[in-house]
């Protein structure tokens, strides 16, 4: 692979036991595509079903019969809409994110992703109703957000640490579910290269951690990996998304006298005023920095602001 993900393992690799591969899962190869499972296992509670993706209903007409999106299962050719009528895609009027306990700032941000098609949700759809009008909105359970504007391409999949290490590679290392699918869903792989999506370098970095905690969505095909120990199949990501959650609470405030100082808790100090303290007060923001230190964001707003105040 491009590129290898969890860097830190592979430096594992050199100090851990011989690999010990969970007898659960299928190692290093996918198993043959069953038929489509149609909307047998909707209902059923398998953390791996009711994924869609979606897309921006740009219809020129009246909401809610336009202005909504389109949804469709990801790995599924047809999906099950409200009317209990199969279909390619259904029509949603709106997202219901309220599950996820958004900020509006956050909700702001989910809707503009999802408007721009660089969201998938997992969740159902269901009746709703607004000033005597009814029609059908999708209630969000689970929110994740592309990396890039890039089309995902492959297979869609949630990727997570597999919690196995080895002395030699390629390793089973991911353990990856596809989505909406039930005849063995499970399989463990070499790694997932997340380079193809164009994502920045950051980006990558933030996803290769999530992938010890909540995991990442992928949109992936099949690529050989070859090493001392063999060959393994490994995920070659067009596209990764990272959940969608409410942001912690910005513990930074202004406080001083004359609001010139960022704290995350009250000073107290001479009133005195000078000019530039005027700039804090209009284009200042006031949070958390990469220290995790509070402190003035240095936006060139405010630092054009603070060289003429």
């Amino acid at each position: 692979m491009k590129t290898a993900l969890l860097p830190a393992l592979f430096a594992a690799l050199l100090l851990a036991p011989a690999c010990a591969v969970d007898g659960t899962a299928q190692t290093g190869t996918l198993p043959e595509e069953e038929p489509s499972d149609l909307g047998k296992a909707d209902g059923l509670n398998a953390d791996n079903w009711t994924y869609y993706s979606l897309r921006p209903d740009y219809r020129k007409c009246m909401w809610p019969m336009c202005g909504g999106f389109f949804v469709k299962r990801v790995n599924q050719p047809q999906t099950k809409c409200a009317d209990g009528k199969w279909a390619k895609e259904c029509y949603v009027s709106e997202l219901d994110w309220s599950a996820l306990g958004l900020s509006e700032t956050d909700r702001s941000a989910a809707d503009g992703a999802a408007h721009q098609g660089q969201v998938v949700v997992r969740g159902k759809l269901v009746p709703a109703k607004q000033s005597n009008i009814s029609y059908t909105a999708f209630a969000v359970s689970e929110g994740w957000k592309a990396a890039t504007a890039a089309a995902p391409k492959g297979i869609f999949y949630r990727a997570k640490e597999s919690g196995i290490v080895c002395i030699t590679y390629p390793c089973p290392v991911v353990e990856g579910t596809r989505l909406n699918r039930t005849v063995k869903p499970t399989a463990t792989y070499a790694g997932v290269d997340l380079s193809p999506s164009g994502a920045p370098q950051g980006d990558i970095d933030a996803a290769w951690k999530d992938l010890a905690g909540p995991g990442i969505l992928v949109a992936a095909n099949l690529e050989k990996v070859t090493g001392p120990a063999g060959s393994m199949a490994g995920l070659s990501a067009s596209q990764f998304y990272t959940r969608i959650a409410a942001s912690a609470p910005n513990p930074c405030k202004p406080t001083g006298c004359s609001g010139q100082i960022c704290a995350d808790h009250d000073l107290v100090t001479t009133c005195d005023w000078k000019p530039e303290y005027a700039c804090y007060q209009s284009v200042g923001v006031c949070e958390l920095q990469g220290d995790g230190k509070c402190g003035w964001t240095q936006s060139d707003e405010l630092t054009s602001c603070l060289a003429n105040p």
